[in-house]
C-alpha cells in the first residue's frame, strides 16, 4: 500500500502542523479540503505556518475523492456538518485518520463511511495563532500517534503512514495501543463544552493552550 494523494481536512492549528510536515514531500499530491469562499481564501493566499506562506492544492470533496489518506483536523463541534464532505472524499480504498478532539470522533465517521476505512490516531501539538498566521516549536512538538483498533497492529495501513511521515519532519510514532491512549490523554474529548473549559483553563495558566484536535 503506497501514500501519493492526501487530502487534509481543516487548516487550522492542526491542520498547520500536517501540512508544514508533508509539504516537505515532493512525491505525493497534497491537497486542503474547502470550497465555496473558505477554499478561494486558501487558494489565494496559502497557508501561513511559522512565517512561511504554503501552498498545498485546494480540493472540493469532489476533486478530493479517492484520496489514499483522509486526515480530518476539524474541531470537535464541526465534524456533523463535515460528514457529508467527508463521505465525499472516501474512496474504496481510503483511510481517514481523526486528528480531532472527542474520543467518539472516529465512531462518528464510522458511521457514515464505514469503520475499515478509520486508523485511530491522536496529535500533542501547542499550536497558536498570531498576525502572520499558526506557530509551533517543530522541536518540541510531541506529534502524531496512530494505531489499529485490533491487531494485526502492523497492518499495511499503519505501515504505509509511517512510510509517508518518515520523509518528512513530522514526529510521528505507531502503537499497538491507541485507544487506552486516547482516553488517557483526551479525559476531556466527550463534549465541545467540556473542551472549551479544559482551553480556557490552559490558557489562563499558560497563555498558550495545547490543541488536541
Amino acid at each position: 500500500m503506497d501514500i501519493k494523494k492526501v487530502a487534509v481536512l481543516g487548516a487550522g492549528a492542526v491542520g498547520s502542523y500536517v501540512i508544514w510536515g508533508l509539504s516537505a514531500r515532493r512525491d505525493i499530491e497534497l491537497g486542503v479540503v474547502a470550497d465555496g469562499p473558505r477554499g478561494e481564501r486558501l487558494a489565494k493566499d496559502g497557508c501561513a505556518i511559522n512565517g512561511r506562506i504554503y501552498r498545498p492544492a485546494v480540493w472540493t470533496p469532489q476533486e478530493a475523492h479517492d484520496a489514499d489518506l483522509l486526515i480530518v483536523c476539524l474541531k470537535y463541534g464541526a465534524l456533523p456538518g463535515a460528514l457529508d464532505s467527508i463521505k465525499a472524499v472516501t474512496g474504496p480504498h481510503t483511510t481517514i485518520m481523526s486528528l480531532m478532539n472527542g474520543v467518539d470522533s472516529e465512531d462518528i465517521i464510522a458511521s457514515a463511511v464505514g469503520g475499515e476505512h478509520l486508523l485511530y490516531s491522536l496529535i500533542k501539538v501547542a499550536s497558536h495563532k498570531e498576525a502572520d498566521g499558526f506557530h509551533f516549536d517543530p522541536a518540541t512538538t510531541v506529534g502524531i500517534i496512530f494505531g489499529e483498533k485490533e491487531p494485526p497492529c502492523d497492518s499495511p495501513c499503519v505501515k504505509a503512514v509511517e512510510a509517508l511521515f518518515s520523509g518528512t519532519e513530522l514526529h510521528f510514532r505507531a502503537t499497538d495501543c491507541i485507544l487506552s491512549l486516547i482516553h488517557i490523554s483526551e479525559p476531556t474529548r466527550r463534549t465541545p463544552i467540556s473542551y472549551a473549559v479544559f482551553c480556557l483553563k490552559k490558557k489562563k495558566k499558560q497563555h498558550l493552550s495545547l490543541i488536541h484536535i
